[in-house]
């Protein structure tokens, strides 16, 4: 989207005489830069800029500028500046004849603004402006030099600087149509040429919209002390906050200290800068270690650290940000980190070293052991951060073990243990003991959490592969598990002696086969078996047909035969009792086959069954079940298993190393995304 920025106004009270307001800069930027680098963050990409007081040292300028950052700007000369701001807008009108961003050049203000109103919708014949309802509390605006606008529903009914009854700000950011130019036209009929005289006229036709900024801050830089407040502003804004020593400290000293003094020092200063001064810092540091002077070499460690925090912050204040000034800031931090650690190991060596201390002996290799684990450990976990992005496009974000944050807390605890060295230099040694210890925990756990996120890539490349379902019965399509471990519970205590939450756990922990083999795992060749076996099968079969499929199981089969997956069941339950139950529910026409317990065809053969006659390869093959046995039914025939955690946890399936989800319903994502399962679900219902 184009945009129209509005930098033609004479001198104001912040300029110096015969200076130019739109170059005027805060914060190591001029104003018309940082509204055209802030617009260009927020999406916009060719700049039309209007100019007219001292317009040629402007434009000289821009040219410069837009050459260096590579932006596109057009330029647009008003020289009648006298007729009001209306008129700058109007000399762009046969360079603009679709909807654009209206901006004005000595506004700085928050680019989220611009990503939501750029997707705004309005009509040909209307225009939009942002406004700021919150006048009572709003401390960066003039209120005697700002345009004050009334709003009814989203429409602006009044616009001016001189209105009593108000309820809004306009923060001078607009999305226009060409409207705006017959809007301002007619204005100036009426010997108006503002701006504001341009929007009253729309909004008396009802075509002026207001779009609320909400949180998003502005301010309109007129003064000196609004260019204070404008630099106020944007520090806070720029602080990214990780861990809390960055949160507390390092972002404290920065804004408030570190960051002012060095554009004090220098407005030039680039983030890059920056960041090789925090090396070099820390290589100062190293060496007053290697000296001996471990207090200074402590306070220089947290010093690197802040004007670490200080390089993101410049980065930021002048939208400098990169991928390369990114990789030179980590490995810059690299080097730093690596110098540090050697100084406080040499220090450690040297002072400590073969020495009896608190009646133990430091062994000069146990301290450079530990030292040198913490050197490894620190930079693995780097390596760590960047291999899991190259190797499984993923970023590790688990609290503590995320990625891109704890260099803070090593640094600090570094600091922490010169700092101690006034009282014992053993301190240094227990600082480096710490890192090593942190580092190559953080380092072990990212190894675990990529072997598990391997695991689960290798699955969901198996899932891609898959020619055939096999479903379970019982607690996987059939809503019959509750039923079924009732009915066993009242079965197996009435006779044998055995308890009933020890019944239950037993019965789920053995399901998966048939009951008479269950009987048999649990009371090994017991004279009651083959009689309680009758029994459980008798009522089963009184009642199993009262009880109806989840509420998924149509669905999610309608799904399966739309990807051209073949479905099947396989269970202990009796065939008989699966055939009626299938039909009954209306599944069996969704299936390609079912299958149920018979005389020497259990689930094993089933499976074989299945596999030979359908001609299918193991490994294109899932089994979906709900208990532990059929998963190692699914093993012993290498087939694919994927739990159903109903009746286990997702920890048990866990620990057989096997992915599992809460419902069928959950299973099809892997297939296709969620929303188009929600909709597919929808239509099929």
């Amino acid at each position: 989207m184009k945009c129209l920025i509005i930098a033609a106004g004479p001198e104001s009270g912040i300029s110096t005489k015969g200076d130019s307001k739109p170059l005027m800069s805060v914060l190591g930027l001029s104003l018309i830069e940082r509204v055209i680098l802030t617009a260009k963050k927020g999406g916009l990409t060719d700049f039309y800029v209007v100019t007219g007081y001292n317009g040629e040292e402007v434009r000289q300028y821009l040219n410069g500028f837009s050459q260096r950052r590579n932006i596109n700007i057009t330029h647009i000369i008003n020289e009648e500046l006298e007729k009001g701001n209306g008129l700058s807008i109007l000399k762009a009108k046969k360079l603009l004849n679709e909807n654009f961003i209206l901006l004005m050049g000595d506004h700085i203000f928050d680019e989220s603004i611009l990503v939501k109103i750029k997707n705004e919708k309005i009509a040909d014949d209307e225009v939009m402006l942002t406004v700021d309802y919150n006048i009572k509390n709003n401390k960066l605006v003039d209120v005697n030099n700002v345009s004050k606008v009334v709003v009814e529903d989203n429409r602006i009914l009044d616009i001016g600087k001189n209105i009593k009854k108000y309820n809004a700000y306009d923060t001078g950011i607009f999305l226009c149509s060409p409207v705006i130019f017959s809007a301002i036209e007619e204005s100036l009929d009426n010997h108006d040429g503002s701006l504001s005289g341009a929007i009253s006229v729309l909004a008396r036709k009802g075509k002026a919209k207001a779009f609320d900024i909400k949180d998003d801050y502005w301010i309109d830089v007129n003064t000196r002390r609004d260019s204070r407040k404008a630099a106020k502003l944007l520090y806070s804004n720029s602080i990214k906050h990780a861990g809390p020593i960055t949160r507390y400290i390092n972002a404290t000293f920065a804004t408030r200290i570190f960051t002012p003094l060095l554009f004090r020092i220098y407005k030039g200063f680039t983030p890059n800068q920056v960041s090789f001064l925090s090396f070099i810092v820390a290589l100062i540091s190293s060496l007053f270690f290697i000296l001996g002077h471990a207090v200074i070499g402590a306070l220089l460690i947290q010093v690197s650290s802040i004007l670490d925090y200080s390089d993101g912050q410049f980065a930021r204040l002048k939208h400098m940000a990169s991928r390369f000034g990114h990789f030179t800031d980590i490995t810059l931090d690299r080097y730093a980190d690596g110098f540090i650690l050697l100084g406080m190991f040499y220090y450690s060596l040297s002072v400590i070293g073969g020495k009896e201390i608190l009646g133990i002996y430091w062994s000069p290799l146990i301290i450079s052991s530990i030292s040198i684990l913490a050197i490894l450990g620190n930079l693995m976990v780097s390596y760590t951060s960047a291999t899991s992005v190259v190797n499984f496009g993923y970023v590790y974000k688990r609290r503590g073990i995320a990625a891109g944050r704890g260099r803070d807390i090593r640094l600090f605890l570094l600091f922490i243990g010169g700092i101690m060295s006034y009282f014992h230099p053993i301190y240094v040694f227990l600082a480096l003991f710490v890192i090593a210890l942190q580092a190559n925990t953080i380092v072990i756990s990212r190894v675990i959490l990529s072997w598990r996120y391997f695991t689960r890539e290798a699955t969901f490349g198996m899932i891609n592969g898959t020619k055939a379902i096999i479903f379970d019965f019982d607690g996987t399509l059939a809503d019959t598990m509750p039923f079924l471990t009732e009915l066993a519970v009242k079965v197996i205590t009435a006779n044998y002696a055995i308890s009933k939450e020890e019944t239950e756990r037993r019965y789920l922990e053995t399901t998966g086969i048939d009951f008479a083999s269950q009987l048999e795992s649990i009371f090994p060749n017991h004279p009651n078996n083959q009689e309680v076996a009758s029994i459980f099968e008798e009522r089963k079969l009184e009642g199993i047909f009262d009880h109806p499929v989840f509420p998924d199981v149509i669905p999610t089969l309608k799904y399966f035969r739309s990807k051209n997956i073949n479905t099947f069941i396989c269970s202990s339950t009796k065939q008989d009792i699966i055939t009626k139950y299938c039909h009954i529910n209306k599944i069996d026409i969704l299936l390609d086959n079912l299958f149920g317990h018979k005389p020497n065809f259990k689930k094993g053969e089933q499976f074989d069954f299945i596999l030979q006659h359908y001609k299918l390869q193991p490994d294109k093959v899932i089994f979906v079940a709900d208990s532990l046995k059929d998963c190692e039914f699914a093993r012993d025939k290498r087939i694919n298993f994927i739990g159903i955690s109903k009746i286990f946890e997702k920890k048990a399936f866990q620990k057989k190393g096997v992915l599992s989800v809460k419902s069928l319903a959950d299973l099809t994502k892997f297939f296709g995304t969620s929303e188009n399962y929600l909709k597919y679900v929808e239509q099929v219902r």
